[in-house]
């Protein structure tokens, strides 16, 4: 796996929006398949210091740097199932937690 793009957390802003957004764009059981794969792919080819994202615009899935995360948004516990939706349009992240 190669990093084609480079998602910069330090000029995103906090949302509350994003998942609802994403919901309403693609319905609810797509966009809970989405996160699923977000999820498998931090079990295949992640680690203890990677997060999953979730590509607000493409539904594609990406890991990032957990410590990135830390430093940028100011959370400083990241646990399984947690999950980053990311918009490069609206320059906007939101964390999201797995049941």
């Amino acid at each position: 796996m190669k990093n084609t793009s480079r998602i910069n957390l330090e000029k995103c802003s906090l949302s509350n929006k994003l998942w609802p957004d994403f919901i309403n764009k693609i319905g609810l059981v797509n966009a809970n398949l989405a996160v699923r794969q977000s999820l498998d792919l931090q079990r295949m080819q992640g680690s203890n210091t990677t997060l999953p994202v979730l590509i607000f615009e493409t539904c594609g899935t990406a890991l990032v740097d957990s410590h990135a995360v830390k430093t940028y948004v100011g959370l400083s516990y990241i646990d399984q199932g947690m999950v980053l939706i990311f918009s490069s349009k609206l320059n906007a992240i939101q964390l999201l937690k797995d049941n």
